[in-house]
Parts: structure tokens; sequence; C-alpha cells
């Protein structure tokens, strides 16, 4: 008889990332994911299914519509990301949002945890 593996119940790095995304942009205001990851998905900057495929893709579609602001929300976004994950990460004053998404991904990759527990977005 064999033995099965453990299973890794970690939801994929997309999925938290989308999660954290959501999270950053209604605190704006309520309604503002809503609009904003509809604009995003229509320039192709995030995925048909409202997924983060592309973390440089939504980088560059979220300047075009925030500009300079756009790294405010991105600073949120890397919070919340570090804080659901209970992962430590202090965001520069001068940091890059690709660099930091890449950085978050590979210690979640190296995680060894069964799972994590995550409030879910309705959208």
């Amino acid at each position: 008889m064999k033995q099965k593996k453990a299973r890794d119940v970690r939801p994929e790095f997309r999925v938290i990332l989308y999660q954290a995304v959501y999270e950053g942009l209604r605190s704006i205001c309520p309604s503002a994911p809503e609009a904003v990851l509809l604009y995003l998905e229509r320039d192709g900057s995030i995925g048909p299914d409202r997924t983060i495929e592309d973390p440089e893709a939504f980088h560059k579609g979220l300047s075009r519509i925030f500009g300079f602001g756009a790294s405010l929300i991105e600073r949120r976004i890397l919070g919340i990301l570090y804080e659901r994950l209970q992962m430590d990460g202090e965001i520069q004053d001068r940091f890059c949002f690709l660099h930091e998404v890449k950085t978050v991904r590979k210690k979640l990759s190296s995680v060894k945890v069964e799972a994590f527990s995550f409030e879910t977005v309705n959208v």
C-alpha cells in the first residue's frame, strides 16, 4: 500500500496576490476594486479570470491609471501580502514592486507549511 504524500493546500500565489490587490484597491474606496480590475482586465494587464499572471503587466496597468499614485497602492498591496502570509518584510522607501513580489513568491515557495488561512474576497 502506497503512502500518500501530504497535500500542499497553499493557495496559488496568483490567487493570493489577487486577494491582496483587491484589498489594497478597496482601501481607496469600496467600489475601486471592481472599476480598476475591470479596466485592467479589458486592457490585458490582468487575466480574464481576474488573476494576476504577470505582475509586470499589472504594475504597468496600475501606473497608467494612477501615475505616481500607483506606488502608494502597490505599497499597500505588499503590506497586505506580507501580513496575510505572516512573513516578515519591511518595504523600503524606494522599493520596486516587481522585486518585492518576486521576493514574496520565493519566500512562499520555500515555506514548509501545510495550510494557510485566508479570508475569501467576494468579488
